[in-house]
Parts: structure tokens; C-alpha cells; sequence
């Protein structure tokens, strides 16, 4: 029994000894192959390493291409949206083209050409291109040419000179214009026929100055009110005289405007308009058709021995959301050396209707209407205007009337001038638009003028594009 005791102890004691020995053995083999494994996951976290560094560095080689481009990018020039207008990177030069075409039709029923025979007809009433923008930031310019055949219905030139000025801001409220422009004179004369409601001006423009080469100082507050002033001469002919302009050779013009109520879609506005006018030729011309460019003359006179005249008038305008008010009434008094003065009136008052709810566009820094936002917008229209010739200092003027075979003459047309119109306008959008006018003109002549008074009915319409 103590044999197998001391046989089974040997062997236990073989066991440990056997164990002690192996153990060391196999720790070192488990850490070589740890090792081997750190070792492997370590080339393969290099080898990532390498090829994320790679990406990156080609990532920035495409990133300073990109800039580059960039740069090169942002110094070239940017065209605006919804504009023929393209403007230096730095904001300080720009330059737009802009235009306009409207194509009219129109027919007139003359009373049998008692007095002046008319006919029916189609044209382009206006077709203008123009070029505009700004130098070195705050230096501005305009140059526009009419190429409409019948510019005026009294200038037989194919091109007309219309807009030609430079303009630059004093101050931040006080504006100079020098160049070929509008004369600072009334509300109907001053905004543009873009956005007049009616496809003729009223009566009265026969005594509103149009455009003359002059200098003229504008100054606005930007909340309500402004005052523009200037001094003008006739220059540049623009291919023929126009609308009021007469026989003066110079004139200092002003107009002040104050809007005392200017809310969202409400306004009240009125103001005044002046002018001094001399006379070096001696003889004031005023000629007058009724409110359709295709009509011929039917009023004109003149006043002799004139020395200068003085203009002016008050305008007042009102707006309540869709609906809108306008009205000016205009008195020119003529100084003559030889006989009594003459004087000329006219004026006018015109109401319209947004249908569809939209509203007048009204600028304070201009004191003026400007452009509707209508789109699918439909309009209605009415004008009563009126322009007196009837003044007994003012003498005859002939009227030449080209009746299509032979021409004859009104030698008298001296009298009172009634204009009634109705019209519609449709917006297709805020720069394309359909008009349609149906004109009631009556013009009651001097009875020792001879000519019996005559009715025109007139029915026109224009499809118009501007931008």
C-alpha cells in the first residue's frame, strides 16, 4: 500500500514538475504571436494612413484649382436677374440695355372730314433702345434713340435723340443731371408712357416743356416730399420740336411735390410746377390733336410779338388700394411787347380701377408713378381734358392737311379742344400689356375762324413691350 502510495505521489510530483517547466514555453509563444498581430494591424493602420493622406492631398490640389477658378470668377462680371444688366465685381461699373415697342392701330370715324379728315391706321408709336449704367460708382448715364418712323406726328426723321444725360449724387439726398432730359414740370408730363393708363398724354401736354439740353439739381427727403429745379435751353433738336417746347430758347424750370399721406397702398399727393420761359424768336407756336397719336392736328395758335412766358400749375393725386385719382390744371402766360398778353389753359382729371385688386406703383424719391406689379391684372380707365386756344391776343396758325391725295390747309384753327376718354388695360405681367381707348375729342373753334364744330371718334389699341 506504501508503494503505491509513494508511486502515485512520484507521479503527481512528476506532473507539477512537467507543468513548471512547460508553462514559461508557452506564455513566450502566446506574446510572439500577440506581437505578430499588433505588428500586422499596425502595417495595415500604415498603409490606411498612406492612402488617406493621398486623398487628401489630391482632395487639395482640386481644392486650389477650385479657388482658383473662384477667384477668377468673382473678379468677372454678374449679370442681374430679370435684367439686360451686367455689373463689375467691385459694384462700380454697370451696364444695361433697355427698351421699348409699342405697336398701335387705330380707327376714326371724322364726321365725313368736315373740318380735318382723318383716317384709319396702324404704327409704331414708339420703338426705342437704350444703354444706361454708372462709372466708377456713382457717376450714371443714359443714351436712348427712337427709331419709330412718326416719333412725332410732326417730325418726319426716322431717328430720334430722346434721353442723353450724365447724372451724379451731391449728397445722399441731392442729385445733379446735366444733358438732353425732361423738364422738371408736372405729373402726367414727367412719367414715363410705360406707365401712363392712357396711350396719349392729355391735352394739356401742348403747354408742358418736353425734353431740352439743360442742368437741373434734385433733391428728395425719401419719405414724402422733393423739389427739382433747373436750367434749360433747347440744344439738342431731337429731330424736330416737341410737345410745348415752342420757339423758347431758354427756361428755369422747378417742380416740389409732398406726399403727406404715403401708406402701403394709400397716398395723397400734390404739388407745383413753374416755369420761365424766354422767347427769342418772338412767336409762340401751340398745336394739339386729339388723344390718338394717329389723329392729324385739329387746334393750333400762336401768339406774336412774344417775349417769355411763365407756366405753372398745380397737380394733385390720390390712391386707395385699387383705386387711384389724378388731376392738374396748367397756365401759360404770354408777355408780348407789341399788343395785350395772351394766356393758354388746360386740364385735366382721370380716374382708375384695379378689377383684379392690385395697386398703383408709387416712387417718393421721384414723386412720380412708376411701374405696377400686375401680373394677369386687368385695369379700367376714364379722362376728362381740356386746352383753351381760344384766347382773343392769340393770332391764327395754319394747319397743313395731308388728305392722302391733296393736301390742303386749315388756315384757322384757333378754339376750345374736349377730350372724353374710356380704356382698358390688361397686364399679361408687369412689362407686357394690351391697351384699348375709345377718345370722344370735340373742338369748338373761334367763330371768326369759319369752321364749324367738329367731332372725332376714335378707337385704339397698342400692345406694348418694355424692359
Amino acid at each position: 500500500m506504501k508503494s503505491l502510495r509513494h508511486a502515485a505521489f512520484a507521479v503527481a510530483a512528476f506532473g507539477v514538475l512537467s507543468f513548471a517547466t512547460a508553462a514559461p514555453a508557452l506564455a513566450a509563444s502566446d506574446i510572439d504571436a500577440r506581437l505578430e498581430a499588433l505588428e500586422s494591424e499596425l502595417h495595415a493602420l500604415k498603409a490606411q494612413v498612406a492612402e488617406r493622406d493621398a486623398k487628401i492631398d489630391a482632395m487639395e490640389k482640386k481644392t486650389a484649382k477650385i479657388d482658383a477658378i473662384a477667384a477668377k470668377t468673382d473678379a468677372m462680371p454678374k449679370f442681374k436677374p430679370n435684367k439686360l444688366e451686367m455689373e463689375s465685381a467691385d459694384g462700380k461699373f454697370a451696364m444695361g440695355i433697355g427698351g421699348r415697342l409699342q405697336a398701335d392701330g387705330y380707327l376714326v370715324d371724322d364726321g365725313n372730314g368736315k373740318v380735318v379728315p382723318m383716317g384709319n391706321g396702324a404704327e409704331f408709336r414708339r420703338a426705342r433702345m437704350n444703354v444706361y449704367g454708372k462709372l466708377f460708382g456713382d457717376w450714371r448715364f443714359k443714351f436712348e434713340s427712337d427709331f419709330a418712323p412718326a416719333a412725332y406726328s410732326y417730325n418726319s426723321g426716322s431717328v430720334t435723340i430722346t434721353d442723353a444725360f450724365i447724372e451724379h449724387d451731391l449728397t445722399k439726398d441731392l442729385m445733379i443731371r446735366v444733358g438732353n432730359q425732361y423738364e422738371p414740370f408736372g405729373l402726367n408730363n414727367l412719367a414715363s408712357d410705360n406707365y401712363n393708363q392712357f396711350m396719349e398724354y392729355a391735352l394739356p401736354v401742348a403747354l408742358w416743356p418736353g425734353r431740352s439740353l439743360g442742368a437741373q439739381l434734385a433733391y428728395t427727403d425719401a419719405k414724402s416730399f422733393g423739389l427739382q429745379a433747373g436750367l434749360f435751353s433747347k440744344g439738342i433738336q431731337s429731330g424736330g420740336l416737341q410737345n410745348g417746347e415752342n420757339s423758347t430758347n431758354w427756361a428755369a424750370t422747378g417742380r416740389g411735390y409732398y406726399a403727406p399721406v404715403l401708406t402701403g397702398k394709400t397716398l395723397i399727393h400734390v404739388g407745383a410746377s413753374a416755369s420761365y420761359r424766354g422767347n427769342e424768336s418772338g412767336t409762340a407756336t401751340f398745336n394739339s390733336f386729339p388723344e390718338a397719336h394717329g389723329a392729324n392736328y385739329t387746334l393750333s395758335a400762336k401768339a406774336t410779338n412774344a417775349q417769355h412766358e411763365l407756366r405753372y400749375g398745380p397737380e394733385v393725386a390720390a390712391l386707395y388700394g385699387p383705386l387711384s385719382l389724378q388731376g392738374e390744371w396748367t397756365m401759360d402766360q404770354i408777355s408780348r411787347n407789341v399788343g395785350g398778353d395772351a394766356n393758354v389753359t388746360g386740364y385735366y382729371l382721370e380716374a382708375g380701377w384695379f378689377v383684379t385688386g392690385e395697386t398703383r406703383n408709387y416712387n417718393v424719391k421721384t414723386g412720380l408713378f412708376d411701374r405696377p406689379k400686375a401680373t394677369n391684372a386687368l385695369q379700367l380707365v376714364a379722362r376728362y381734358s381740356r386746352l383753351n386756344l381760344d384766347d382773343a391776343n392769340l393770332s391764327a396758325n395754319a394747319i397743313n392737311l395731308d388728305t392722302k391725295s391733296t393736301p390742303t390747309t386749315l388756315a384757322d384753327a384757333r378754339g376750345k379742344g374736349t377730350d372724353y376718354t374710356l380704356g382698358a388695360n390688361y397686364y399679361f405681367n408687369p412689362n407686357v400689356r394690351l391697351m384699348v381707348n375709345y377718345v370722344i375729342a370735340k373742338d369748338d373753334y373761334v367763330p371768326t375762324s369759319g369752321n364749324p364744330d367738329q367731332t372725332y371718334k376714335i378707337l385704339e389699341s397698342r400692345l406694348q413691350l418694355d424692359w
